[in-house]
């Protein structure tokens, strides 16, 4: 008879990385938070990589290995209105293409309260864990300057 398994598939790179479960075995499992954890992983690894593509490029593209990351960001002003609608929409079609284990995605970007140069950005959507969906936002502060960090809200 088959089962319900509880978990989620661990990806690739977290299991180049060597994560180890409790009795020294590889996990092919992972729970609710450690999914919540990989998918926060994901999306700072994709906010601090640069794709070779200009942002209009990037819109036209299909998502190849190649083009993993988001275009410069760097000349693009958090106080602008054009400029937090472009970000949106090119973050938007980044994590669809590159972390597809999140559905729905919604973006929010605005400048960030405690940094001159930085936007912050909300990045939601949701999780299928087991027969649940679960809805999950990831709170980023892109700085040109800096790396991205994302934080589970």
């Amino acid at each position: 008879m088959s089962e319900l398994v509880r978990g989620s598939p661990v990806p690739l790179f977290d299991r180049l990385s060597s994560l180890h479960g409790s009795e020294g075995q590889r996990q092919q499992l992972l729970t609710p938070e450690q999914l919540e954890l990989s998918i926060g992983r994901e999306l700072s690894r994709l906010m601090n990589t640069r794709s070779r593509l200009s942002p209009s490029e990037f819109a036209a593209s299909t998502g190849t290995t190649l083009d993993y990351g988001i275009p410069d960001i760097s000349a693009l002003s958090p106080k602008s209105h054009p400029d937090l609608d472009l970000l949106q929409s090119t973050i938007k079609q980044a994590v669809n293409h590159y972390e597809p284990r999140l559905k729905d995605v919604t973006v929010k970007a605005f400048p960030a309260p405690s940094a001159g140069g930085a936007a912050a950005l909300v990045i939601g959507g949701t999780v299928t864990i087991g027969l649940k969906l679960r809805q999950l936002n990831f709170e980023l502060q892109l700085d040109p300057r800096q790396g991205s960090r994302a934080k589970a809200a």
